[in-house]
């Protein structure tokens, strides 16, 4: 009958509704008595099968997406089986295939399983109870992933804390980095300004890969005061010093087979900075007032927003410590320099204050669009996040406006010079004294960071007054020009070269 396109089993009106209810299994092949034998013995193992005598007809089966399992002849009328089987793969038809033939040829064999079947079944089938027990193992896969994705999704939206926004090129490349990322182990260095998203991407490597399933454990190295920072990194046991009343894990132990995040660790105390590099390098660790070692199983990431590499030109951070951690580096463009990423973040916050919060807010005047893509934003994608949460929540009605957007509490008049009237250095502590107010007392490397600041804009605007002449730049900013070249690759500064001017 391979006109038939696809022959449904009947259920007995005893059995009808539990067979409906069971694991649907397609059985596609030509012959007739192979498909009424199949059927009757996964019938009779509680399934609900359907055939296909054909290619065609058991493709347009397969992609309802009704069935978990399905038994695929290779040889049939029509395409063939292994074709379908490319097809599935291609279109991702989550069915688990079985591929049965009478053909049972090696090269047969390695192609059915290198197209993605889960398993090769060959006929005549001496013992449909070996057919039967594949089926369950196949439809228990299928299960397993369904599941298995499930969860991930449902971890992706509870746990991961967020979403990676925007398509400017820098974030397409960091994308494809992640991706690069999941299926391996090495460790990563993420640097960026605050408010970047690096613990994001942390975040998405480990939820990406297969280590999801175990602990996501992120500790902020400049949180913790100086003197715990090692008993929360590797434990510690009863009566190691005092106030130690009990056993205590650290976030290494914690973290098991899954990720270990170490956010702001240029903070790291210098003396805590060899124990960490032999943890690392050695996979193992002891907690404090122990001599048992323990093996460390889980993946590191670390994080910075300062400049990891002046922090060891500076000797506040050990140089091996710094490469066997920067394995992978990825840095975060700060926002300033994806600003077409910011009407797609908008548009994200705004749905979020609307789904979390309750806003009524449905989008942003033009206006207010481009006050927000003009805004220089120092505190990166965080703040931008705070100002538009802010903006959806107290605006008066269902567009955010202009007027309804605030970049923090202004400047008293009476307090401020007006910039026509400032001097630079007025401007400059203008300037100096909102960052420091935004710092806390526990923060480490401000001057640095500050430095960075004044000395990236600086440079810049004389490579651009100079149109990228760098020894012009170099004689005019009072440099030699190998200390300008590294001082561009340091700060990550883009050259436009043009005619001199």
């Amino acid at each position: 009958m391979a006109n038939q396109a696809l022959l449904k089993s009947e259920a007995s009106e005893e059995g009808g509704a539990a067979i409906q209810n069971a694991p649907a299994v397609l059985v596609a092949d030509d012959d007739p008595a192979i498909r009424l034998v199949l059927r009757h013995r996964l019938e009779a193992a509680g399934y609900n099968v359907s055939e296909a005598a054909d290619s065609n007809a058991a493709l347009a089966a397969l992609r309802t997406n009704d069935f978990h399992a399905a038994l695929l002849d290779i040889i049939m009328p029509g395409a063939g089986g292994l074709e379908v089987l490319s097809t599935v793969q291609a279109e991702g038809i989550k069915t688990v295939i079985i591929v049965i033939t009478a053909a049972s040829t090696m090269s047969n064999a390695v192609e059915a399983i290198k197209r993605g079947a889960h398993d090769y079944l060959t006929k005549p089938f001496h013992n449909l109870d070996l057919v039967a027990a594949a089926v369950e193992r196949a439809v228990e896969l299928f299960a397993q992933t369904a599941e298995i994705n499930r969860l991930k999704a449902e971890v992706g939206h509870h746990l991961v804390g967020g979403e990676i926004v925007g398509r400017s090129p820098a974030m397409q490349e960091i994308y494809k980095l992640i991706g690069r990322l999941v299926n391996n182990d090495a460790n990563v260095l993420i640097c960026g300004e605050s408010g970047t998203g690096k613990e994001l991407v942390a975040r998405a490597i480990h939820f990406k890969s297969e280590r999801w399933r175990a602990p996501f454990v992120a500790v902020n190295c400049s949180a913790i005061p100086q003197g715990l920072l090692e008993s929360e990194l590797f434990g510690h046991e009863r009566g190691a010093f005092t106030g130690a009343t009990e056993r205590r894990a650290g976030k290494f132990e914690l973290a098991g087979r899954g990720t270990l995040f170490l956010d702001e660790v240029s903070d790291m105390p210098l003396e805590l900075q060899p124990k960490l590099l032999r943890a690392i390098q050695e996979r193992e660790f002891s907690a404090v007032g122990s001599a048992e070692v323990r093996r460390l199983q889980a993946r590191i990431i670390a994080a910075s927003n300062q400049d990891l590499e002046a922090a060891v030109a500076a000797r506040r951070f050990r140089e091996d410590l710094y490469f066997r951690l920067r394995v992978i580096p990825i840095f975060l463009p700060p926002l300033r320099e994806r600003r077409e990423d910011i009407p797609e973040l908008v548009e994200y916050f705004i749905a979020r204050a609307a789904r979390d919060m309750g806003a009524k807010v449905a989008g942003t005047s033009r206006e207010a669009m481009e006050l927000l893509i003009n805004h220089s934003w120092p505190g990166n994608v965080r703040e931008l996040e705070n100002c538009v949460l802010r903006a959806a929540l107290l605006a008066p009605g269902n567009i955010i406006r202009a007027e309804d957007i605030s970049f923090g509490k202004p400047a008293s008049k009476s307090s401020q010079p007006q910039a026509a009237d400032a001097s630079l250095e007025e401007l400059l502590t203008r300037s100096i004294r909102d960052y420091l107010d935004e710092q806390s007392d526990d923060a480490a490397g401000v001057y640095d960071a500050m430095a960075a600041k004044v000395e990236r804009p600086l440079i810049e605007l004389a490579l651009e007054r100079f149109r990228g002449n760098q020894v012009r730049a170099a004689r005019f900013l009072g440099f030699n020009r190998n200390t300008l070249r590294k001082k561009i690759n340091d700060l990550r500064i883009v050259v436009r070269r043009g005619p001199a001017a």
